[in-house]
């Protein structure tokens, strides 16, 4: 994670066509830095042209900023509850308990009825006005039952129905609305239509590429140790350089401009490789090690996104992984007369791994792959192993 969040600091996120407007209305055209918010900001950074220097400005001196075509960001002060959601957080009031404060809330609908969405550390809640009516919080609440039961507070439907009237909206499917993003967007959305007054939905942004598969084929070279009560370890250099062919599952995170993202790949590997050593080095008996690895390795993290221009793009992964072994064994024997002297299945295992790469108009991938040391067996006694591996990893991505 420590690499991850170092390079953090070598992130290009682009400065964009925006404005913002003081608190004496006079609205300036600049250049705003788009952080893709995950959280409504309390501040932002802007620039007056390309190659002026960057400033900040808050929210005690800004009433409303926007991003062209993306975002927007107004200044209101507005009664807020704050109640968690959170199981064991919940408490027996029903009623919402408000704070005044002083917010960036983001618009979602603009027109006749506005539509707002606040969120910060995974609390959500949603505003709303009509006209020049001030801006209110739509009511949602759970809360507990005597019983322990949890229930809900759905005032937001009766705020909705009593305020925003119009003839194809019935109180039947206010009933099945819920507190969520996508329902009331849809439910502002139709309010405007049936009123026939003109609106604007920021939700309405380009795309976003949310998931990706790729074909994974790569170069995997091995290091591996073997230890035992015979004189010298087993040091195998041959034939551990071998093919693997991964199928990764891509799911980016919607927010920070699309620059994290949870991987899950799983991964079929195999090598054979055999190693001799001194096992007496009185009578010069020598011993000989056979190891048959073959696996299906899972792995699963994180992937971090650097951006250098609209094609080109580094990445650094942070992951776990399990390996899942498919009949796979060593063997230690004497080369004089064949005698085995240790055998033991290569157990399944966990352990880490870190890479590195860059990727391409979003359709190919190279990465270099370091998978951390794990002992492969699971005996007891003086048996052990030192097994790490790099590769070398090609993506092609198929959607």
């Amino acid at each position: 994670m420590g690499l991850i969040l170092g390079l953090n600091g070598f992130a290009q996120i682009s400065f964009v066509e925006g404005y913002y407007i003081n608190n004496f209305d006079v609205r300036t055209d600049c250049l705003i830095k788009n952080v893709d918010w995950l959280n409504n900001p309390t501040e932002f950074q802007y620039k007056v042209s390309e190659n002026s220097d960057e400033k900040t400005l808050t929210i005690n001196s800004v009433k409303e900023f926007g991003i062209f075509n993306i975002s927007k960001y107004v200044r209101h002060k507005v009664d807020i509850d704050r109640s968690s959601a959170v199981v064991n957080e919940i408490d027996h009031n029903k009623k919402p308990v408000f704070n005044k404060e002083q917010l960036f809330l983001k618009l979602l609908i603009e027109g006749k009825a506005n539509l707002y969405l606040y969120e910060n550390r995974g609390l959500r809640r949603y505003f709303f006005s009509q006209d020049l009516m001030e801006v209110k919080q739509l009511i949602f609440k759970n809360y507990l039952l005597d019983n322990g039961q949890i229930a809900q507070n759905n005032e937001f439907r009766r705020q909705l129905w009593n305020t925003l009237k119009c003839e194809s909206i019935s109180m039947n499917q206010l009933g099945k609305l819920n507190y969520k993003q996508s329902d009331l967007t849809k439910f502002f959305i139709s309010y405007h239509e049936c009123s026939n007054s003109e609106f604007t939905n920021y939700q309405k942004k380009q795309k976003k590429d949310l998931f990706n598969l790729t074909l994974r084929p790569g170069i995997r070279s091995s290091s591996l140790e073997l230890d035992g009560p015979i004189r010298e370890p087993f040091d195998f250099d041959e034939g551990l350089t071998s093919f693997r062919f991964g199928l990764e599952a891509e799911f980016i995170l919607g927010f920070n401009n699309n620059k994290w993202a949870i991987l899950l790949e799983p991964t079929y590997q195999h090598f054979e490789s055999e190693a001799t050593t001194i096992a007496n080095r009185t009578t010069g008996e020598e011993s000989i090690a056979n190891v048959n690895h073959e696996s299906i390795q899972v792995n699963s993290g994180l992937r971090y996104y650097i951006f250098l221009n609209k094609d080109l793009k580094l990445f650094a992964n942070v992951l776990g992984v399990i390996d899942i072994n498919l009949d796979s064994s060593i063997e230690v024997t004497r080369k004089r007369d064949g005698d085995n002297t240790f055998t033991s299945e290569i157990q399944n295992g966990v352990g880490a791994a870190l890479g590195i790469g860059c990727k391409y108009k979003e359709k190919y991938n190279l990465e270099l792959r370091h998978v951390a040391n794990r002992n492969l067996l699971n005996t007891e006694g003086s048996w052990g192993t030192k097994f790490s591996s790099i590769a070398l990893i090609l993506g092609y991505s198929l959607f």
